[in-house]
């Protein structure tokens, strides 16, 4: 597709990328410009955008509530033609509580994924301090329904188009109640959409998180205290509809539940 690696765009162009992206996004049409033939995006630059975004919503008053870690399993990855795990921001306007309920109007082609999240109890200023004990860092794991704008406009699905629509992401439902931090070890994982999909997954949500911090801070950009961070799935994007009932549950203990109404 013409792309790179490495950042071809100055700082202008990533700002008038990112305005349009932004207005695209409030539209429900996220990425409008991977529609045009002629529009390539190097890696490097799509980062940029997504930031350059991120940035301008948290100007005009929206808050960054952490950030997740995506196309973390093989099968994501060949589901959305990308060789790497990559990371989005996450807002607290779009965070809703369960039970959810979620109209299809607010999406742009809504698909879930179930995965297991965490609030931090520290900052994560040093990656390997983190490598080495992380468990001091973790105030409590939970599971959430991640929702996202599935689409792709390109000729194809590219990491590049996946970075800079901010890694697909569209909100989460959090669950009401919270564990603590626990062990660390692996739980099952199980994702329920209606009647049609029952599917379970072992998850360690530390493994992840390592690679997501030191992602973001070649960034510049540090993980807080309080902050949520989305650890990933093992299971597919799965695409929902109206009248679809989504449950997703963490070791039969904790469960989150949505309806597309």
């Amino acid at each position: 597709m013409g792309m790179t690696t490495h950042s071809i765009m100055t700082n202008s162009e990533v700002q008038a990328l990112a305005r349009r992206q932004l207005h695209d996004y409030d539209a429900r049409k996220p990425g409008m410009a991977f529609a045009e033939p002629a529009f390539h995006l190097a890696l490097d630059d799509a980062y940029r955008v997504q930031i350059e975004t991120a940035q301008m919503r948290v100007l005009r008053g929206e808050a960054v509530a952490g950030y997740k870690i995506g196309c973390v399993s093989a099968a994501v990855r060949r589901q959305l033609g990308t060789e790497h795990a990559v990371f989005g921001h996450l807002f607290a306007s779009e965070i809703r509580a369960s039970p959810a309920k979620l109209s299809a109007d607010e999406f742009c082609c809504l698909a879930i994924e179930g995965e297991l999240a965490l609030i931090l109890d520290a900052d994560i200023d040093d990656v390997e301090e983190f490598r080495e004990g992380p468990m001091r860092f973790v105030r409590s794991v939970f599971p959430v329904i991640e929702l996202h704008h599935y689409i792709f406009r390109g000729p194809s699905p590219s990491a590049a188009e996946i970075v800079a629509n901010n890694a697909l992401q569209a909100g989460i439902v959090m669950p009401t109640e919270r564990t603590p931090a626990g062990s660390g070890e692996p739980v099952e994982l199980t994702v329920k959409i209606s009647d049609h999909i029952d599917e379970t997954a072992e998850v360690n949500p530390l493994e992840t998180v390592h690679e997501l911090a030191t992602r973001l801070g070649a960034f510049g950009i540090e993980p807080r205290e309080g902050e949520i961070l989305l650890t990933g799935s093992p299971l597919p994007l799965y695409r929902v509809s109206l009248g679809d009932r989504v449950r997703v549950e963490c070791g039969g203990v904790l469960a989150v539940d949505a309806v597309v109404a």
